[in-house]
């Protein structure tokens, strides 16, 4: 549909309007808009942030959660957010039943178009200067409308005013701001009175197929615009499409050739100072309270706009300070106080030009150690902007990727959290760099290493915002409180050993991996007992480890207590006739020499594989089409609460490579059914199964990394895939086996995370198989 046939529903008669997606920061302010206009809004989410729904309520607009098509029930009217899927009932009923329907987008163009409005678009700083520019209005006494992307403390909200004087009232002429969003390609049906172009970047590559596209949708705007264009000068492509106005244009930026050209003169953490000149016209000294060049740039944007309005630009100088004395939240918002020992700030930025902007005010703060959390959002602008987001963070000195936050987008080939890595990690080997897995390990991990002198940034556009509203209290400095260490030594001093912040490589055949806040081994069965019920009792989670041939440890570390049994009491061997029972603690190649001296056959297929006893019947080892719990006939373990427990076989299911009923156990012993040979026999049968398993000799390796799919190898499957070759960071694929991944050198956990990652992803693709992972660790 053509801009000039959308249905405009702020010139219709009211009705009763239902949004899809109410609770969006943007379509949260169009509903606002519609109520202001006099229509009933109903709205519904799969998320209702309980603020939002208050306020909501209080205003009369019902708000469901979920989607569902009786929300449809006497509508005139659906609007519906970018986040939406197409495939919604409600919207296709919405559709069918003849409504109208008009994206998120759409409806704002209306808005815009039917008044008095600047429309702010750009692809970097259009709600800073949105911002700017309505707290600019309100500062030289007008009452503007507005409709943003975000907002800050003095405006309370992304949508005003929030009263309802103006109901159903709202002439032509009323001044009103809109940050135009060109994601969609919206940003075209809008006819503004006055359009800002901050800059035209390329971004959006789920829509716009490239440049030309992204320019062709911003110079529809500018052919639109009624009254006259503001532009940064600074910005070529902007101000390519700028010149297709055949009004009035105006530009600023710190060029030469720019109308409102700002000179800096002082730049440092709090702000900076400029001359503010209009062609040769020195017309004020400017200190802005928000640090930046960027910023600066956005206060003259909003300057531009003011002025094109028709107002005089000595008074809007005069208040320029005023109305930029503060960011807009999630734009380099401060989380923790700015003199705090470790300093927390949160930042929207999720494209390589705005991180670059965001590390310049990162800098002014002059941190000890600047430390990145960074959420990629989508995959489309991951995969295509791949080479500026590698150049994006220069200088940071640890940074840290979590998944990509996918909006609505399915994963796209190359557009992952860790293709950036490997991308990353080969560009720069030395830097310290980590693939999160989710927002749980990081806030540990953060809290955890956090020392004084450090800057944490949390980037993105997605919910890695939660990561910043954990640590908003301050991260705990390191030492300074190591909860498991100080409640075990108290309540157990002599029961076990205990090694705190040790570091988790050594307890893995990868040798890679953070540290454990501590490592705890109980000298003895009631040691154990008495270390499980502290935990239980004090909220301290506990692990336990046998030799670390099937593990990776990541980079993060491990919250809480490792536990080993490595006393020579969990490691024990008592023969009775042709059952044995075997400690926990015993490694399986002693066990397997112990049975051929004592001429008891049943175990051989085993030979070869890694573990403990305690690793191998957690999860039902084997090989060669046999399994370990075959011989079983029962365990002895400990609860959570301490308690000894004997099971029978029969009360546990053995699956492959599981096994269900053991959860909450901590196993101490297993008792085996074997059957009488000879030594000779066993040794040879020891040997024929040796000789048919693949030699891993001289690999940092824990074996297979993956399950076999039912019915297919996954060696086979990425050998057939070319898999042999890769690598990532010091992690490589075995050359003969391509379902064995290998630590080299300089190799970290979150090497084999991403090359594992990538090997389920390609599966993925070719196969629609996401091979399960074996070795303990990564799910």
């Amino acid at each position: 549909m053509n801009a000039s046939e959308l249905p405009n529903l702020f010139t219709r008669t009211p009705g009763r309007v239902h949004i899809m997606g109410i609770c969006g920061v943007g379509a949260a302010g169009v509903a606002w808009m519609l109520h202001l206009r006099g229509w009933k809004v109903s709205g519904c989410d799969r998320h209702i942030p309980p603020t939002l729904g208050a306020f909501f309520a209080k205003n009369g607009i019902a708000v469901w959660q979920d989607h569902a098509p009786a929300h449809l029930k006497d509508c005139d009217a659906l609007v519906y957010s970018a986040a939406v899927s197409p495939n919604e009932p409600e919207l296709a009923l919405a559709r069918a039943g003849g409504l109208t329907v008009l994206s998120r987008g759409e409806c704002l163009a209306g808005w815009v178009s039917g008044l008095r409005s600047v429309s702010v678009c750009g692809t970097h700083g259009k709600t800073t200067t949105s911002c700017f520019l309505t707290r600019l209005l309100q500062c030289i006494g007008q009452k503007p409308l507005w409709c943003l992307g975000g907002y800050t403390s003095r405006l309370l909200t992304n949508a005003g005013p929030r009263h309802n004087d103006l109901t159903g009232s709202i002439a032509s002429d009323q001044l009103a701001v809109a940050e135009a969003d060109e994601s969609d390609g919206t940003l075209a049906c809008e006819h503004p009175a006055v359009t800002v172009i901050t800059n035209i970047d390329l971004d959006h590559l789920d829509h716009f197929r490239n440049g030309e596209e992204i320019e062709r949708c911003f110079a529809t705007v500018v052919e639109n615009t009624r009254e006259a264009v503001a532009v940064c000068a600074d910005a070529p492509r902007a101000m390519r499409v700028a010149a297709r106005f055949r009004g009035p244009v105006l530009s600023y930026g710190f060029s030469e050739e720019a109308a409102l050209r700002a000179e800096i003169i002082r730049r440092d953490a709090q702000g900076s100072t400029f001359i503010l000149w209009q062609g040769n016209d020195r017309i004020a000294d400017i200190s802005l309270p928000v640090p930046g060049d960027h910023n600066v740039l956005n206060a003259l944007g909003a300057l531009a706009a003011a002025r094109l309005l028709g107002f005089d630009v000595k008074v809007l100088a005069e208040t320029l300070s005023q109305a930029c004395d503060e960011l807009p939240k999630r734009r380099f918002q401060w989380m923790t106080p700015r003199d705090a020992a470790v300093r927390v700030v949160m930042d929207y930025a999720h494209h390589p030009t705005e991180i670059q902007a965001m590390l310049s005010m990162a800098r002014l703060q002059n941190p000890k150690r600047l430390r990145v959390v960074f959420q990629p959002h989508r995959y489309s602008r991951t995969l295509r902007l791949m080479d500026q987001f590698v150049g994006a963070f220069e200088g940071v000195q640890e940074l840290i990727l979590l998944p990509v936050y996918a909006a609505s987008e399915h994963p796209v080939p190359g557009g992952t959290s860790h293709d950036l890595y490997a991308e990353l990690r080969r560009n720069n080997p030395i830097r310290p760099l980590l693939l999160a897995r989710d927002v749980g390990e990081t806030v540990g991990y953060l809290r955890r290493t956090a020392r004084a002198g450090d800057l944490i940034l949390v980037v993105g556009a997605g919910d890695v915002e939660r990561i910043a509203h954990e640590l908003k209290e301050g991260p705990t400095l390191p030492l300074s409180e190591n909860r498991p260490l100080q409640t075990l030594s108290k309540l157990l001093p002599e029961e076990a050993q205990l090694e705190p912040n040790a570091s988790l490589a050594p307890y893995s055949f990868y040798r890679v991996g953070g540290c454990a806040e501590l490592i705890a081994a109980p000298r003895d069965v009631p040691a154990l007992s008495a270390l499980r019920l502290v935990c239980k009792t004090h909220g301290i989670p506990v692990r336990f480890h046998g030799c670390g041939s099937n593990t990776w440890f990541s980079d993060f570390g491990l919250p809480g207590v490792l536990c080993v049994l490595s006393s020579p009491v969990f490691s024990g061997y008592r023969r009775e006739g042709e059952e044995v029972e075997i400690g926990a603690g015993m490694v399986g190649a002693e066990l397997l020499a112990r049975l051929e001296r004592d001429g008891l056959s049943g175990l051989e297929f085993m030979q070869g594989i890694p573990g403990t006893i305690g690793g191998w019947t957690r999860m039902n080892a084997g090989a060669h089409g046999h399994a370990f719990w075959e011989r079983v006939t029962r365990i002895r373990a400990i609860t959570d609460d301490g308690q000894l427990r004997h099971l029978p076989a029969q009360a546990v299911t053995a699956g492959y490579r599981s096994v269900i009923g053991l959860s909450g156990l901590a196993i101490i012993g297993v008792t085996l059914r074997l059957t009488a040979a000879t030594p000779e026999h066993i040794k040879s049968a020891r040997h024929t199964a040796a000789a048919a398993r693949a030699d891993f000799a001289g690999l940092r390796c824990c074996g297979s990394l993956f399950r076999n799919p039912e019915g297919q190898k996954a060696g086979m499957m990425l050998d057939a895939l070319g898999a042999k070759t890769w690598r990532i960071g010091g992690a490589f694929v075995a050359p003969h086996h391509a379902n064995v991944i290998a630590a080299g050198e300089s190799c970290t956990a979150s090497d084999l995370l991403a090359l594992t990652l990538r090997l389920q992803g390609a599966c993925r693709e070719a196969y629609g198989i996401v091979p399960e992972p074996e070795v303990q660790g990564f799910a």
